[in-house]
């Protein structure tokens, strides 16, 4: 399959709908702003950078991979984006020779569907592609082939509780299942991957809202930048593998500050059950807005 058929699923998303909703700089309902998690996407769109993200993951086993990656969002038009994920992974395991290689390029298409200001309500839709790895990519142990999801994203300010001070709370999710270019023959090694439903679903107290919408308690500026958030997600294959290939299920703790032009996010990874590891890792993401720092060039959709 050439190059452009592979990335005509995600264009075709961002220009079939380009006009049904105006965006904001980030994800924005309303008096709601919703960042970018250390797991997560956030659910709508805008031109933005994470420039490094920095991972350390302790395996099931004993193993370690240190990654490190990045990602470039451009707005194509102020509903749809595109997205560009790459990384470069450290892996190594007791007994065997460390090996470091580059992760499989992911671009995704991104629609912003969907937005409510006054429940603080935000729907996107998108299809990334997995792009086929190199040889590189194989020592770290990517997948041999490529592979399509179509992504569902939300996000929900809990606006509507009726203590002011819960407020501040929001959930964000994403939900992803990916379908493999070689689906995996259950009776036979054929060198495919299978099915994977992959979900995930933070909650998050923004004290930024607290300030601006609910009362001024008059805590430190630092403070009033924080959002504190716990993230937690699965990934499963959607049918038997031989072997096991069971569920994994991680969940991660940590705070998020964010200032006019960028954030900083740092978490802890802790394994909630024995497929997902037994030891505790951690993500630190440096994120730039664009839309804020250069408005009038690459902080902007190229159409509007």
């Amino acid at each position: 399959m050439s190059l452009s058929m592979r990335l005509a699923a995600p264009i075709a998303v961002l220009f079939a709908v380009s006009a049904a909703q105006t965006a904001q700089a980030h994800a924005i309902a309303g008096d709601r702003v919703f960042p970018v998690t250390l797991t997560l996407d956030d659910p709508g769109v805008a031109d933005e950078v994470t420039l490094p993200q920095i991972t350390d993951q302790p395996g099931a086993g004993p193993s370690n991979t240190t990654q490190f990656q990045w990602e470039w969002d451009k707005t194509i038009t102020p509903s749809t984006a595109l997205i560009y994920n790459h990384g470069y992974d450290i892996v190594t395991q007791s007994g065997s020779k460390r090996a470091t290689g580059f992760e499989n390029p992911v671009i995704t298409g991104k629609w912003q569907a969907y937005v409510n200001a006054a429940h603080e309500f935000i729907v996107s839709l998108g299809v990334q592609r997995e792009l086929p790895p190199d040889l590189h990519t194989l020592t770290i142990g990517g997948d041999k082939y490529g592979a399509t999801s179509p992504v569902l994203y939300f996000g929900k300010g809990l606006v509507e509780l009726p203590a002011s001070l819960l407020k501040p709370l929001a959930v964000t999710g994403e939900l992803v299942y990916t379908i493999p270019d070689r689906p995996l023959n259950t009776t036979q090694d054929n060198g495919g991957t299978p099915r994977t439903l992959f979900g995930g679903l933070s909650i998050q107290y923004s004290l930024a809202y607290l300030r601006a919408n609910v009362k001024d308690y008059g805590l430190p500026e630092f403070v009033n930048r924080l959002t504190p958030l716990v993230e937690f997600n699965y990934i499963t294959p959607t049918a038997s593998v031989p072997g096991g290939a069971p569920m994994q299920i991680q969940g991660s703790f940590g705070a998020i500050y964010m200032s006019d032009t960028y954030q900083v996010g740092l978490e802890l990874l802790a394994p909630l059950n024995k497929a997902a590891g037994s030891r505790v890792g951690a993500t630190m993401q440096v994120h730039f807005f664009l839309d804020d720092i250069l408005p009038n060039s690459l902080g902007k959709p190229l159409f509007q």
